[in-house]
């Protein structure tokens, strides 16, 4: 699934998780641009982390704003992985191994 904006991707989660539906059965892992409308993806990362019914699925950070202290802020809120834009090779192996 394709979402325009974090709080669509949240929402979506959310609405899996009201309904009972096991998050992880749904959804193999979330990629996440940093610096998107209505919520960021630093935000997602953290919401969906710190929540125990969600904090199983794995979020990679895929940006081109990864400098040394957001990498540090993702690693802090509990991203999986990140990756810099457009290292799309790093990208598909990081999916292999979380996927597989």
């Amino acid at each position: 699934m394709t979402f325009e904006d974090g709080k669509q991707a949240y929402d979506h989660v959310m609405d899996l998780v009201s309904k009972g539906i096991s998050v992880t059965e749904e959804i193999d892992m979330i990629i996440t641009d940093i610096e998107m409308p209505k919520m960021d993806g630093h935000r997602l990362t953290k919401l969906l982390k710190d929540n125990p019914l969600t904090n199983s699925i794995p979020i990679l950070i895929f940006s081109s704003l990864i400098t040394e202290d957001l990498r540090h802020k993702g690693e802090t809120i509990g991203a999986d992985d990140q990756i810099s834009k457009p290292e799309i090779h790093q990208l598909i192996e990081k999916v292999d191994h979380f996927i597989i």
